[in-house]
This record gives structure tokens, C-alpha cells and sequence, in this order.
């Protein structure tokens, strides 16, 4: 389906308000989806669809949207960074994946650095409390799990609690299959299936101290498309629509 991107003309204070639209000739692009409706809508609007709707959206549509390695990469059998640009190569290749995260790449150490980051700071007085926003696979979960399982005081592991908050239901249950693989885990993980970026989510506000941990979110965030053709135009928004009913 085609849809057009058009400019439209804000305010020089409050972007969240449109004058008179000033047209310029559009922007084409080609895209595979069922989200724009019959009026125009913001990038932020289409960006979420895209990204999370529960019918079209890529993290809700593709289970195994974040890659999943079998096994931890062996740095140390490789020589050099030519050599693991190569591995990294082969890696998506054979698993033919769009992307893995960082924490997946470098699993277990980069969960395990989190962990460590929080057992040096932490307050063991109260019960640790961790959220997670966007748990991907669940391998920080599990990392992190597994590491102050085997370094914490005991009584810092058995009263802990992990929260995984994560829009895609296909993604949470993948999270919950991959904590689940170590038994005591289980009922110290918990995934709850919503937006984080609803504040009615949270409900109240808890004094207790915990953690937040958000690895490759911000990028994933639904967001504004605005610019200004020059330092003295005002600043624009780009908003999506079909091109000829497509």
C-alpha cells in the first residue's frame, strides 16, 4: 500500500496545535500494512501501530521477533574483530533474524554486569525489587536471575521480585518460557502484558526502592516527525494517509 507523508504547518509555540496546512509535493513511500485508515494520522500513531498492534504489529506478529542465540558466543576463540564481524555474519545468516540485542550477543555477561551493577548498590534491607521494560527474549532476565541466585545471600534471592513489562503477548510468554528454564525462578518472575508508557498501568506510587531496567527501548518508542526547511520557518509535522484509497 502507498501512503503519502504530508507537512503540515505548526504553531510557532505549541506543536500540539495545526494553522493553515502548507502543502509540498509529497514524500512516497512503499509499505506492507493495514494501519492507516481512511484519515490521516501522526507518525507517533503509525509508528506504534506498526510496531505493536495487536493484528499487524512486527513485535506482535513474529513470535521470534528478537533473535535468540543457542549457545553464548566464545570471544575468546575468536581473533579479532575481523573475526567476530565474520561470526556475526554467519550468526545471522543461519538464523535468519532482523536483529539481536546486545544482551543476547553478549549473554551471559552483559545481564550479569546489570546484576552486579545492582548488587553494589542495592539496599538489601527491603526485598529487591527489579522492572524490566520491554524483556525482548528474556535473556537479561534470566541472566540477571541467575547471577544473584549464585552471588546473592540467599535471603537476597528468595525474597526478590522481577516485573517484565511488555506489550506483545507473543514476546511475553517467549520471556516466560526462558526464565522458566530454571525452576526457582519461577515464582519470582512475572510478566504483566501492557503498555509501559501508561501511566495508568502503575497505579499508585511505591516508596519501596527498585530497579528499572530498559535496554533497547528508546528506540522502539513511538514518536513525532517535526522539522523546519530552514532556521526561520516554522517548525512542521509530518502526518501519514493513503495515496488513492491504498
Amino acid at each position: 500500500m502507498f501512503i503519502v507523508i504530508r507537512r503540515l504547518r505548526l504553531p510557532p509555540i505549541s506543536v500540539g496545535r495545526f494553522q493553515n496546512q502548507v502543502w509540498t509535493p509529497p514524500l512516497h513511500a512503499l509499505f506492507s500494512t493495514h494501519i492507516v485508515a481512511d484519515k490521516p494520522i501522526l507518525v507517533r500513531d503509525f509508528v506504534h501501530s506498526a510496531l505493536y498492534h495487536p493484528l499487524h504489529g512486527y513485535f506482535s506478529q513474529r513470535p521470534r521477533s528478537v533473535g535468540v542465540l543457542h549457545s553464548s558466543i566464545k570471544f575468546n576463540q575468536l581473533e579479532g574483530r575481523k573475526a567476530y564481524m565474520r561470526y556475526l555474519d554467519n550468526i545471522y545468516k543461519q538464523n535468519d533474524i532482523s536483529w539481536f540485542t546486545p544482551v543476547e550477543i553478549f549473554k551471559p555477561w552483559y545481564a550479569h554486569a546489570i546484576a552486579e551493577a545492582i548488587m553494589r548498590t542495592a539496599n538489601f534491607s527491603v526485598p529487591l525489587k527489579i522492572y524490566e521494560i520491554g524483556g525482548g527474549s528474556g535473556t537479561c532476565a534470566k541472566g540477571i536471575l541467575d547471577y544473584i541466585m549464585l552471588n546473592a545471600p540467599p535471603k537476597v534471592y528468595n525474597s526478590m521480585t522481577y516485573t517484565s513489562v511488555e506489550i506483545s503477548p507473543s514476546l511475553a510468554e517467549v520471556q516466560r518460557e526462558t526464565v522458566g528454564e530454571v525452576r526457582s525462578h519461577i515464582p519470582k518472575f512475572r510478566v504483566e502484558c501492557r503498555d509501559a508508557a501508561d501511566r495508568r498501568g502503575w497505579g499508585d506510587v511505591e516508596r519501596q526502592p527498585c530497579w528499572v531496567i530498559m535496554l533497547e527501548v528508546l528506540d522502539n518508542l513511538p514518536h513525532d516527525l517535526v522539522y523546519s526547511e530552514n532556521q526561520v520557518s516554522p517548525w512542521m509535522e509530518v502526518w501519514v494517509e493513503r495515496q488513492h484509497g491504498r
